[in-house]
C-alpha cells in the first residue's frame, strides 16, 4: 500500500514526532554514489583529527588569546584541564565538483541524530532503496556505551555503579526526543531528566528525585549554561557546575572538550596554522577539505562568509559578495560574539517539489568513527527551517 507522507510519518511520532513542523520531513530520497558516501566518510574523519589537533593547541594559548577567539572567562580552567574526550559530533559539508569541503563541526550538542541514525534507512527501504545509513546506529549504539565507559572512568567510577541522566530543555520537542532515542541504545540504567529540574550545590547536581548524578548526556550548550542561574537563590549554575566537572565529581557528555572544538574560531586558527604549510603532517588534509578563514574579514578575499563563534543553526550568517551582503536569520542572542570570516563556496542545489533547494550534506563522527550521513536543504543558508532529505544510494 502506497502511504502519504503524513501516513508514513506516523507511523513513527513515537521517536520522530516533530516531522510535520512546517513539513520538516520530506518525503523523498536523495542518490548519492557508494563512492561519494565513501569519500564523505573518510573527509569526516580526516577533517577530525585536524579539529582535535587544533583543538589540543588551543588548549595552550594563554587566557589573553583565547579571549580573543571568543571563549567565555568563565570556561578558561575547564579548557586548559579537560582530559575526558569529545564523543559525537556532526561535520556539515559542502559536496561540490571540486571537492569536499568543511562549512563548520557541531561536536558539543548535535542533533539530527535521530533523522540521520533512524528514520533515513527508513524512509530508503519504504521506497524500495538501499540506504546509506544501515549500520550507523549498530555503531553509534556500540561507540555510546564505550564511552560512557570513557567518561564513568574518568569521575573514577564504574558504569554500572554511575547514576545516568539524559537531558533537554523540557519544552524542547526535537532535543527531547533525540536525548530519548539515544538512551534507547544506552545498555545502563539511565533516566531522563529536564534541565530545568537538575538542580545543583557544592556537593553535588542532582535530578527530579533529589538523587545525585554521576554522568549528564546534554543538548544545552556550554555558552547557556554559563548564563543560567538559580530563579530562587540568583546564583549562576556555572558557579557550582565548573567547580564539580573540575573536581571530577561528575562528567557531561558532550564534556568541555566538545565546546573548545564548537568555536568556529577553530577553522582560523586551523587556516593560520596549517594552511600555508606544504609539509605538516596535516596541511594536505587543510588543504583538500578546509575554506580558508580567518578573525578579521580583510584577511579574506570576497566573497565570503562571516558567523558568530558560537552560533548555531544558520543564526546571524552573513554572505559578503561584489555585489553586496545579506544577512539571513537575524539574532540579537548571536550577533554578541565575535566572527569570524570564511571563504565562501557554492553549495549545489536540488529539484524539490518543482523548487531549486541549497543542500548540505553531513557525517556524525562518534569516538572519531565515522558513521551517519545526512542531507539538509533549504535556502542559501541551512539553518533551523530547513528539511531533513533522506539519503540512499544511487545504484540501488
Amino acid at each position: 500500500m502506497m502511504l502519504t507522507r503524513s501516513q508514513f510519518y506516523e507511523q513513527y511520532q513515537h521517536c520522530f514526532s516533530w516531522y510535520d513542523t512546517d513539513e520538516y520531513a520530506c518525503f523523498d530520497v536523495l542518490p548519492v554514489s557508494s563512492e561519494n558516501i565513501q569519500a564523505i566518510r573518510q573527509a569526516a574523519e580526516d577533517v577530525w583529527r585536524v579539529l582535535v589537533a587544533a583543538g589540543e593547541f588551543m588548549k595552550t594559548f594563554d587566557d589573553e588569546t583565547l579571549l580573543a577567539y571568543g571563549y567565555p572567562i568563565e570556561t578558561l580552567d575547564l579548557i586548559r584541564t579537560s582530559s575526558q574526550p569529545p564523543f559525537i559530533a556532526r561535520c556539515d559539508f559542502a559536496v561540490t565538483k571540486t571537492g569536499i569541503y568543511l562549512l563548520e563541526c557541531n561536536a558539543e550538542v548535535a542533533t539530527f541524530v535521530v533523522e540521520t541514525f533512524k528514520m533515513d534507512d527508513l524512509v530508503a527501504q519504504h521506497f524500495g532503496r538501499a540506504g546509506v545509513n544501515t549500520d550507523a546506529e549498530s555503531i553509534l549504539r556500540r561507540e555510546l556505551n564505550h564511552y560512557i565507559e570513557v567518561a564513568a572512568h574518568s569521575i573514577g567510577k564504574r558504569p554500572e555503579d554511575c547514576r545516568i541522566v539524559f537531558s533537554a530543555l523540557s519544552q524542547a520537542i526535537e532535543d527531547i526526543g533525540t536525548v530519548e532515542y539515544l538512551r534507547s541504545l544506552c545498555d545502563y540504567d539511565a533516566h531522563f531528566c529536564a534541565i530545568e529540574f537538575l538542580s545543583m550545590d557544592e556537593d553535588g547536581i542532582y535530578d527530579q528525585t533529589d538523587e545525585p548524578v554521576d554522568l549528564i548526556y546534554r543538548i544545552y550548550p556550554t555558552e547557556w549554561m554559563i548564563e543560567d542561574a538559580d530563579p530562587v537563590s540568583g546564583i549562576g549554575l556555572w558557579d557550582y557546575l565548573e567547580p564539580l566537572v573540575f573536581d571530577r565529581k561528575v562528567a557531561l557528555i558532550n564534556p568541555i572538550s566538545s565546546f573548545v572544538l564548537q568555536n568556529k574560531a577553530l577553522l582560523a586558527l586551523i587556516t593560520e596554522a596549517w594552511g600555508n604549510q606544504i609539509d605538516h603532517p596535516l596541511s594536505a588534509i587543510v588543504h583538500r577539505h578546509f575554506l580558508p578563514t580567518a578573525m578579521t574579514p580583510d584577511s579574506i578575499s570576497v566573497p565570503y562568509v562571516s558567523k558568530p563563534t558560537f552560533g548555531r543553526e544558520g543564526q546571524e550568517v552573513e554572505i559578503v559578495k561584489e555585489a553586496g551582503a545579506v544577512l539571513y536569520n537575524a539574532s540579537a542572542e548571536y550577533a554578541v560574539f565575535p566572527k569570524i570570516y570564511q571563504k565562501y563556496v557554492d553549495l549545489p542545489t536540488v529539484e524539490l517539489e518543482g523548487e531549486s533547494a541549497t543542500l548540505q550534506l553531513s557525517c556524525f563522527l562518534m569516538n572519531g568513527v565515522a558513521a551517519g550521513i545526512s542531507a539538509r536543504v533549504g535556502d542559501a543558508v541551512i539553518g533551523n527551517l530547513s528539511k531533513f532529505l533522506p539519503v540512499c544510494f544511487s545504484h540501488s
